[in-house]
């Protein structure tokens, strides 16, 4: 179980079970002209995580950590917006009104939108968000729990509005969550310093924090974990590959089990969990499809015959293509094909109804 060097004490986490959550990374706190600066605050402050920010994305990115994305906006109308949040502070400009960004914390606007260094990937989960902690108004408990989420790495804005309560929200649920000391940040130095003493206090009464570089630490030893999986697939199959490709008609003597709709699998290497497979071959007829999924792990696809769409490209007979973790897509197949399918992970259907993938 990888760990981190943190305060109170160390953090330790299951490397199938951590997930990052980067809190409101967007253009009207970050940037200057934006929601944050018409307040009067320095926005510099916050700018300077964002190298930080980079660097603890891409860390996730390559140890297979799912990433969620918050964006803190309301839908146009306002419908999702109480009317104390406007009228609080009494301030020249509020939710909602013109800005140099246009319409202050509206969703689809372009100071709502991402800081253009920490824009999400393809597949990586979006949540919008009206209040200021992530749970409140989203399905954010029942991704995570759909995800097999047990632990959280949090980072992002402020720290001492969002930020917190989100994490004191994930607390209450029983998340254990580490805040990562300098990938958030406040208008107010004090602020935040206040936080992470306050989160930490008392054996860690809220969680744990640690620097970024502890947790990239903890992280490199889990980047290579995904590989030997798939390639005790791989290798498991190659016998089988020789055999068929190129070969389409002995496709048919093989003993097809029902999938979906249109679909059939014949598993190659079963999973450690009953009725799921590590890798198999599957057969689409014409016309079938398989509907929009995420990828909660690495999917390598061999296409052997035939040919399949995943809405972006095409891949003929002979074509391979891997989908990183988070990966989201529908598949199908006008004139069917067979592939031979090697995951890491289980596949979710039912993720993407909770959130916007990116």
């Amino acid at each position: 179980m990888p760990i981190v060097s943190a305060l109170p004490y160390d953090y330790d986490f299951p490397a199938d079970g951590v997930a990052l959550i980067m809190i409101d990374m967007q253009r009207d706190f970050v940037e200057p002209g934006g929601f944050g600066a018409s307040l009067g605050n320095d926005v510099a402050l916050l700018q300077k995580i964002v190298p930080t920010v980079r660097r603890l994305l891409d860390g996730c990115r390559r140890a297979g950590v799912p990433i969620i994305h918050t964006q803190e906006g309301h839908v146009p109308s306002l419908a999702d917006c109480p009317p104390s949040k406007r009228t609080r502070g009494r301030c020249a400009q509020t939710i909602g009104d013109s800005g140099p960004m246009g319409r202050i914390l509206v969703l689809g606007e372009p100071g709502c939108d991402f800081v253009p260094e920490l824009r999400p990937l393809p597949g990586e989960i979006v949540l919008p968000k009206p209040g200021k902690g992530a749970f409140c108004g989203t399905d954010l408990d029942g991704i995570l729990r759909r995800m097999k989420v047990t632990h959280l790495l949090i980072g992002g804005v402020t720290t001492e509005v969002c930020v917190q309560t989100t994490m004191r929200e994930a607390n209450d649920r029983g998340y254990e969550c580490l805040l990562i000391e300098d990938a958030t940040e406040s208008y107010f130095p004090e602020f935040k310093r206040a936080t992470l003493e306050m989160v930490r206090a008392q054996g860690g009464i809220v969680g744990w924090t640690a620097t970024a570089d502890n947790v990239l630490k903890a992280l490199s030893g889990i980047e290579r974990d995904a590989r030997p999986a798939i390639h005790r697939a791989v290798a498991t199959v190659s016998k089988a590959l020789r055999n068929l490709v190129g070969n389409t008609e002995r496709f048919d003597d093989i003993a097809w089990q029902p999938f979906r709709s249109g679909v059939e699998i014949f598993p190659i290497l079963d999973s450690a969990i009953p009725g799921k497979y590590a890798s198999a071959l599957l057969r689409y007829q014409p016309g079938a499809s398989v509907p929009q999924h995420v990828h909660l792990g690495c999917e390598h696809i061999v296409v052997l015959a035939g040919s399949q769409s995943d809405g972006c490209e095409t891949y003929k007979a002979g074509d391979l293509f891997a989908s990183p973790p988070g990966t989201s897509h529908s598949i199908s197949s006008p004139d069917g094909c067979v592939v031979l399918a090697v995951w890491e992970k289980l596949v979710s259907f039912e993720l993407m109804s909770a959130a916007r993938i990116a």
